[in-house]
């Protein structure tokens, strides 16, 4: 098979095809569709063990199948990069950090969010999985993902906007 011939392969086929083979063009096309979007959400949620937590996923991942029970190729990943940032020894996932050099205020205000609304407004916006799999990943019901993301996106907005502006009051002077 030539590189065009993966294309049009769905991820568990291209996972099965190369642990089946070992045809390491069908796991380099499995790494360029999801490289990207695990190392921004891996950096965000913690940029010094970003890192290790991936090599350890990419070579788990060439190494033996994973169990998927059922689930898509991509919602395994981000729950197994999910428990190996909040099993990473380097530091802990609670305690907000800076990014170096991050000056973009986006950035910087997401650093400022509690972990688990970071991790759910990263893996909602930037990963673009539904909430119902964020929900699965955090381990929360469906309502309560929807209140963490809709409060993480209040609070962000506060923090780059500053605070909801009030509508002028005017008091009645009584003579």
């Amino acid at each position: 098979m030539f590189h065009k011939d993966f294309q049009h392969l769905g991820d568990e086929a291209l996972l099965e095809y190369y642990h089946a083979t070992r045809n390491l063009e069908a796991f380099r096309q499995l790494y360029v569709r999801y490289k990207d979007c695990l190392y921004r959400y891996c950096t965000q949620m913690n940029f010094a063990g970003a890192g290790a937590i991936l090599e350890e996923l990419w070579s788990g991942l060439l190494e033996r199948p994973p169990e998927l029970r059922g689930r898509l190729l991509r919602t395994w990943l981000f729950i197994r990069t999910d428990r190996l940032l909040r099993n990473y020894a380097g530091s802990d996932p609670n305690t907000p950090r800076e990014i170096p050099a991050a000056d973009n205020p986006l950035l910087k205000g997401l650093q400022q969010l509690p972990r688990i609304e970071r991790n759910i407004l990263l893996l909602h916006l930037e990963c673009q999985l539904p909430l119902a799999t964020v929900a699965d990943i955090e381990k929360l019901s469906l309502k309560k993902c929807r209140e963490h993301f809709q409060r993480g996106r209040e609070r962000l907005e506060e923090i780059l906007h500053g605070p909801k502006r009030q509508p002028w009051r005017i008091e009645e002077v009584s003579v």
